[in-house]
């Protein structure tokens, strides 16, 4: 029985470690994830802008214009994610502060 509740005890440090360690990796990789969103977007509102003449008016006019894929339920969960990021019509451009 002793040998059990140690099994037990180890099991919960190595996954205690595991979650302590995992945890601030993936805050790490959701910043990099939005830092990538920021700049593809802006990237497209500057394509936007030399074709078309000027910057679009939200992100649904991407999404209007083709430069946002959003027909299938990967791409409009993806939409929304984008959504979220505000953005200035006037410069065309997208900031990394989330909306909730």
């Amino acid at each position: 029985m002793l040998e059990v509740i140690a099994a037990v005890v180890i099991l919960a440090v190595v996954a205690a470690a595991t979650v302590a360690t995992v945890a601030p990796m993936r805050a790490k990789s959701e910043d990099k994830l939005a830092e990538q969103d920021i700049a593809s977007l802006n990237a497209m509102a500057q394509t936007y802008y030399l074709e078309i003449g000027s910057y679009p008016r939200s992100i649904d006019y991407l999404v209007r214009e083709n430069y946002i894929k959003s027909d299938d339920t990967a791409s409009k969960a993806r939409y929304n994610k984008l959504r979220q990021y505000p953005y200035d019509a006037a410069t065309g451009t997208f900031s990394k502060t989330v909306t909730n």
